[in-house]
């Protein structure tokens, strides 16, 4: 099998993630695994696929909000045995 390699500059395409802010993480050990070749920088593809799909996702399905709520009982609100 044969491993795709990407540029930094496709990695920032690809993840709408500025070219510099890669960088700094490539110096802070953050961000997708590299690989240097002599001078070169390239990530895997399926490297960045991985760090990706890790990622913390946000918001909420959408379906999820609409649904109806369950009723614990009948008594007005206030009211205690």
């Amino acid at each position: 099998m044969s491993t795709q390699f990407l540029t930094e500059v496709e990695v920032a395409q690809r993840t709408h993630i500025s070219l510099a802010t890669l960088r700094r993480w490539r110096l802070e050990n953050r961000g997708p695994i590299f690989r240097k070749f002599g001078s070169l920088v390239r990530y895997a593809e399926e490297e960045l696929t991985r760090w990706e799909q890790a990622q913390p996702s946000g918001g909420e399905n959408i379906a999820e909000r609409f649904m109806p709520q369950p009723v614990r009982n009948n008594e007005p609100l206030g009211r205690s045995r």
